[in-house]
């Protein structure tokens, strides 16, 4: 089970109609985070940078009933265990997994807004004497738009570190 927006959310790959057409779909959304679709997708990019496993911690909710595109779902490391715990942002559009956002994990991420067909990423990072609990590096953003089969990134990723 898993807690998103105030919805608790169980099962996976169940359901009735277009949800059982659908790869990665379920309780009436586009993707449903519990199932194999997103599992597989989380154990596609192995572990955090300090061995640890990947929480979820949020996904889009777009329902079938409106049409589907772009969904993504948010996690974050656990190796780190302080406020430092690196994030990923991994995509989904047509029932597959297509990506990740960023190019490696990076810490301090959010997500900023999304439509149907894109999904915007917040980034901030931490400058030369910041504390952990709050970084002064950002904010930079970046947007992922489906369009077709493409993903097409715009907007800036934090400084190399």
């Amino acid at each position: 089970c898993a807690k998103i927006g105030g919805v608790t959310y169980s099962g996976g790959d169940a359901g009735a109609g277009a949800e059982s057409k659908r790869p990665g779909s379920g309780h009436g959304l586009c993707f449903d985070l519990n199932t194999k679709l997103s599992q597989d997708a989380i154990a596609s990019i192995g572990t955090d940078s300090n061995g640890g496993e990947w929480r979820i911690v949020g996904a889009s909710n777009n329902p079938l009933s409106g049409g589907c595109g772009l969904d993504y779902l948010l996690v974050n490391g656990s190796g780190f265990n302080d406020a430092t715990y690196t994030s990923r942002v991994l995509l989904f559009g047509n029932g597959k997994y297509l990506g990740t956002v960023e190019p490696h994990e990076l810490s301090y991420t959010s997500i900023a807004g999304s439509t149907l067909n894109s999904v915007t990423v917040r980034y901030r990072w931490l400058r030369e004497n910041d504390a952990f609990c709050c970084p002064q590096g950002g904010p930079t953003e970046v947007t992922v738009t489906l369009s077709g089969d493409q993903l097409i990134r715009t907007g800036q990723f934090p400084p190399e570190q």
